[in-house]
């Protein structure tokens, strides 16, 4: 039995070899075959499922096969790990697959390296693309050193006039400019922006008060004073955006940082607010002419500069310098028997400046403050109250002089008065009217020109109104003219 069975053995071994010879040779054919798959392309190497973009929300590899056959196209991760199956699409030899990032049990796969795999039924073989894709559902986590409560001035050289900070990045950016401004009605508009940058992982951002949509060291038109939202948007190779701010709401601007552009404006108690180091500020004497004839004029620091004190009458204050130029109203009762009211609680109620810096205009609801810079809109209320005022002191015969509503509040209407004319004013205060009713009980005459003047209650606070109901007061009691005649029949005839 002994020979037989090393016969036996020997003759197995050399089957065994056979076998191992014709799988070498099917290895080595399939070795040297050419691939069955032709041209792998994959778009979005680089994904993210949260991109900015649509297209850019998973990765698509488009491939054609050598032979028609039945394909499976799988992810696996960047140990060879099967994780998902790719969604598929085959017509004939052409394929096309995409992954969004999904694993098989639904969840989000990790960020990291992953490749297509292609298992044909037919050739039964396995094909893994070589080239990966990276998922990225990262963000760019963004650190900046723009800082709070900017000003600049436009044209100014050097931080006066430029705002600069810088954006670092943990990984490689492509990083913009954006500048918004918020209309009164609270909406954004973006007047600032700039091409796509290099990819980079730190840049200086640089805005100029300049509006338009090109390079950083290309300035474009300047803007005028206000409030603008300096802010950026991030994106990274996978297509996700970093927004600062990512919502453009009251309290929701941070990181990106709200800057004051300031020219030359005036304060109705003509404070000049400017970063310029001189200024001139110019009294005018409107009449039915704005701004009428210049009545004094003086140049200084803003800090310093001050005009000298003035006749009884209404005053058109313009505060010039650096090519730009703000204007105020300046109200001087003196002995005047006439007064002009000058409506500083209704002209603050439409005036959308920012006092606060906060992004957004002060407009109702919200508290108003009075002594915050007059805005350009402005000049033409003032020069409509000053026709009205020539109209009056024409009709009367009389020197007209004027005082603000808050005046009148607070220190009641001059004992020398004796008609107050009313004109487009329709804010008033619980404190303005009994001022007006005590004016009225000791003989005083008001001349109330328009129908809108007094309907609209507002609530004083130290330096701010609080806009109430569109009530008028009760103004039964007051001595209220609607005429010039009436109101000329109401002065002593010696006071002419």
């Amino acid at each position: 039995m002994a020979p037989l069975t090393r016969f036996t053995a020997g003759l197995l071994a050399i089957v065994l070899l056979a076998g191992s010879a014709v799988v070498f040779v099917r290895a080595q054919m399939l070795k040297n075959a050419p691939s069955p798959i032709v041209a792998p392309k994959i778009t979005n190497s680089t994904f993210s499922p949260g991109a900015y973009k649509p297209q850019r929300r998973e990765a698509i590899l488009t491939v054609g096969l050598r032979q028609s056959d039945t394909a499976t196209v799988s992810i696996v991760n960047n140990h060879g790990a099967t994780v998902a199956r790719a969604a598929t699409k085959q017509a004939g030899t052409k394929i096309s697959a995409s992954w969004d990032g999904t694993l098989g049990n639904g969840e989000r796969a990790p960020d990291g390296l992953y490749r297509f795999t292609i298992a044909l039924k037919r050739a039964q073989r396995l094909i893994r693309i070589p080239d990966p894709m990276r998922l990225d559902a990262t963000p760019p986590a963004i650190t900046s050193t723009a800082k709070v409560g900017q000003r600049i001035s436009p044209g100014l050289a050097g931080e006066m006039g430029t705002y600069t900070f810088t954006l670092t990045a943990d990984e490689l950016v492509h990083v913009k400019l954006d500048v918004r401004q918020i209309q009164p009605d609270g909406t954004a508009r973006l007047i600032r922006t700039e091409p796509r940058s290099k990819w980079l992982q730190k840049r200086q951002l640089l805005w100029s008060a300049d509006s338009g949509g090109g390079l950083l060291d290309q300035i474009g038109p300047l803007v005028g004073p206000g409030s603008y939202i300096v802010g950026w948007r991030a994106l990274d190779r996978a297509g996700n955006l970093v927004l600062a701010p990512a919502i453009v709401e009251p309290s929701q601007l941070a990181p990106a940082r709200v800057v004051a552009v300031e020219t030359v404006q005036l304060t109705p108690t003509l404070e000049p607010i400017t970063l310029l180091g001189d200024i001139e500020l110019i009294r005018h004497r409107p009449t039915r002419v704005f701004p009428g004839a210049e009545t004094a004029r003086s140049k200084g620091a803003p800090s310093a500069v001050a005009l000298p004190r003035a006749n009884a009458g209404l005053y058109a204050i313009e505060a010039t310098g650096g090519g730009w130029s703000g204007w105020a109203p300046e109200a001087v009762p003196g002995r005047a028997p006439v007064l002009l009211l000058t409506p500083l609680y209704s002209w603050q109620a439409t005036n959308p400046t920012d006092a606060d810096l906060s992004g957004f205009p002060d407009v109702p609801p919200g508290p108003l403050t009075l002594n915050r810079p007059l805005t350009v809109a402005f000049k033409q209320q003032l020069a409509a109250l000053a026709r009205t005022g020539a109209q009056v002191s024409s009709g009367l015969g009389r020197r007209v002089g004027a005082i603000t509503d808050l005046a009148i509040e607070d220190q009641g209407v001059p004992r020398g008065t004796r008609v107050l004319v009313i004109y487009a004013s329709p804010i008033w205060t619980k404190g303005l009217v009994t001022e007006l009713q005590a004016f009225t009980r000791r003989g005083g005459t008001i001349l109330l020109i328009d129908d809108k003047s007094l309907t609209q209650e507002a609530t004083r606070m130290p330096n701010a109104i609080l806009l109430g109901d569109r009530t008028p007061p009760q103004t039964d009691a007051l001595r209220v003219v609607r005429t010039i005649s009436e109101a000329k029949a109401a002065l002593p005839a010696a006071a002419g």
